[in-house]
């Protein structure tokens, strides 16, 4: 049995965060697993610049590139100056 939003990983590192139609951006991410409702699913944060961050921000569908070369996709639903706030849009796999 496993409880509520039971947190399975936490990963951070640099990566990449695309989106089709505007250049990607180079980022440090803090990505948490959490286990909700017998899916696995993510969120996590962001940093990078404003500038890189806010058209991906205002694309619904992006693409999260691990250090390890996996990818997440996400959806960025928060982003103050340099940070950014993220879900993820479909079940992730542990990283």
């Amino acid at each position: 049995m496993f409880e509520p939003n039971e947190v399975l990983q936490v990963a951070s590192g640099r990566g990449t965060v695309s989106a089709e139609g505007v250049a990607t951006a180079k980022v440090r991410y803090k990505l948490v697993i959490e286990r909700r409702s017998g899916s696995v699913t993510a969120h996590g944060t962001l940093t990078g610049t404003y500038a890189g961050l806010r058209p991906i921000w205002l694309v619904p569908d992006s693409v999260l590139t691990l250090k390890n070369g996996r990818t997440v996709a996400i959806s960025i639903t928060d982003l103050v100056g340099d940070t950014a706030e993220f879900e993820a849009t479909e079940p992730v796999p542990l990283v």
